[in-house]
C-alpha cells in the first residue's frame, strides 16, 4: 500500500514538474518571438503583445526537445492557425504594386501629384497628356528613375493652387513618391490593401469621401493587417451594437436587430412533422389528424402541378416517411426583411452631415495610429489631413 502511495506521489510530482517546465518555456518562447517576430528594414519594430505565434513554432520547440503533440491545445491551435493563414498569403495578397508613382505635371511641368501607370496610360491613350522629363533644377530631378507625364491643357484645379500651397503636408503627400511596403514593420513581401475606414462603411459614405481620396487607403503586410482587424472588427461591433440599443430604446422594437426570424407557421408544421414520426402512437387521433392536416398542407404549397396538390390534400394515401422528413427538416429561420445591416446602421447614424462624416474619419484615423503605431506612413500622411476632395485641414480638438 505503501509502495502505491509512493509511486502516485512520484507520478504526480513528475506531472508537476512537467506542467512546469513547458509553463517556463512557453514564457521563454514569447520572450523570444517578441524580439525577433517584426522585422523590419531598420529592425526596430517591436512586437505586440497580441500577435499571433509565428509558423515556426513547432520547431522552436522541438529544438527544446518538445514535439508538437505534447504541446498545451490552445499552442497547437494557434501553430494550425498560422500555418495555414501563411499558405494563403500569395492568394490574398496584392498581386502588383499599389503604387507606380507616375508624377503628373503641369503645362509648366510643375508636380501636381502621383498616380498609377493605369491612369498615366489613360492620359497618353486620350491625347490630353505626354511623356517627359522633370523641370531642370526642380527637386523631382535629383531623381533619375522618375517618370512622368504633362498635361497638354489647363487642369480644372488651377486655380485652386494657392489652397495647396498653404496646406504643406497636403501638398506633400499628393506629390510625393510612395513606397511599396507595409506601413507598419515595412516589411516588403507579400501586401494586403488595408482601408483605414473599414470598407463596410466607406462604401456607403458620400462620393466625395472615397473618389479619388487614397489617403486613407494604405499597405499592410499580413500579420500587420490581422493584427488591425482584430482591433478594427471589435471596434466595428461596439458601434453597432450601440447604435442598434439606441433605435431600441427610441422606436421600442428591436424586430430590425436579428438577421433571421422564426417563421411561426414553418415552426408549427416541423413540430407537428417531428410529433408524428416520434411520438404518434400515443398521440390521440384528433391531434394526429390536425398534425397530419398541416403537414399535408405544407406540402402542398410545395407541389409544382394542382395534380399532386390534390393528391396531397385529399388525404387518401398515408404521409410517407420521406414527405415527413421533409416536413422536420424545413427550414424555420427565414430572412429578416427588416433587419438593417450594422455597416448602414452606423453610416446613417450620421446623417449626411458633413461635420458628423468629418469625425467619424478622422476616429478611424486616430484608431490606426493608436493600434498599428505605423513608422513608414506616406510622407505628409496626416490625421488632420482633408477628409474629401477640395475639403480643408480638419480641426482637431
Amino acid at each position: 500500500m505503501s509502495s502505491t502511495n509512493t509511486t502516485l506521489k512520484a507520478t504526480a510530482l513528475s506531472i508537476g514538474a512537467t506542467a512546469a517546465a513547458l509553463g517556463i518555456i512557453f514564457l521563454i518562447h514569447n520572450r523570444t518571438f517578441s524580439k525577433r517576430k517584426q522585422q523590419s528594414k531598420d529592425d526596430d519594430a517591436n512586437k505586440k503583445e497580441d500577435e499571433p505565434i509565428s509558423p515556426d513554432s513547432a520547431s522552436f520547440y522541438n529544438q527544446l526537445g518538445i514535439s508538437e503533440e505534447d504541446l498545451p491545445s490552445h499552442i497547437r491551435r494557434d501553430i494550425h492557425k498560422q500555418r495555414k493563414r501563411k499558405s494563403k498569403e500569395a492568394m490574398i495578397s496584392m498581386k502588383t504594386k499599389m503604387y507606380d508613382n507616375i508624377h503628373m505635371l503641369d503645362e509648366d511641368r510643375e508636380p501636381l501629384c502621383t498616380i498609377s501607370m493605369k491612369k498615366a496610360n489613360w492620359y497618353i491613350r486620350k491625347n490630353i497628356a505626354e511623356w517627359t522629363s522633370p523641370k531642370e533644377g526642380s527637386e523631382l530631378s535629383k531623381d533619375k528613375d522618375a517618370k512622368c507625364i504633362r498635361l497638354l491643357f489647363t487642369h480644372n484645379g488651377a486655380n485652386e493652387d494657392e489652397h495647396i500651397k498653404k496646406s504643406s503636408s497636403e501638398k506633400l503627400y499628393l506629390r510625393s513618391a510612395k513606397q511599396n511596403i507595409c506601413v507598419s514593420c515595412g516589411s516588403d513581401g507579400h501586401h494586403i490593401r488595408h482601408y483605414i475606414v473599414p470598407y463596410a462603411y466607406r462604401s456607403l459614405l458620400p462620393d466625395d469621401y472615397k473618389s479619388h481620396m487614397s489617403h486613407d487607403v494604405v499597405i499592410l503586410c499580413p500579420d500587420c493587417h490581422v493584427r488591425c482587424e482584430r482591433s478594427t472588427k471589435k471596434r466595428m461591433k461596439r458601434m453597432e451594437t450601440d447604435l442598434r440599443m439606441k433605435m431600441v430604446t427610441t422606436h421600442g422594437d428591436d424586430a430590425f436587430c436579428s438577421p433571421v426570424i422564426e417563421d411561426a407557421r414553418l415552426y408549427h408544421v416541423r413540430s407537428c412533422a417531428i410529433a408524428l414520426v416520434r411520438w404518434k402512437d400515443t398521440i390521440p387521433e384528433e391531434k394526429v389528424e390536425e398534425y397530419e392536416n398541416e403537414v399535408r398542407s405544407y406540402l402542398a404549397d410545395c407541389c409544382k402541378t394542382e395534380a399532386e396538390r390534390e393528391m396531397i390534400l385529399t388525404g387518401n394515401e398515408p404521409l410517407t416517411k420521406s414527405q415527413l422528413q421533409k416536413a422536420c427538416s424545413v427550414k424555420y429561420r427565414v430572412k429578416n426583411p427588416r433587419y438593417v445591416p450594422g455597416s448602414e446602421v452606423v453610416v446613417r447614424s450620421l446623417n449626411d452631415d458633413r461635420k458628423k462624416i468629418e469625425e467619424f474619419i478622422v476616429d478611424w484615423r486616430k484608431h490606426f495610429m493608436t493600434v498599428v503605431d505605423p513608422k513608414y506612413m506616406p510622407t505628409g500622411w496626416r490625421v488632420d489631413n482633408p477628409v474629401a476632395k477640395g475639403s480643408s485641414f480638419v480641426l482637431l480638438v
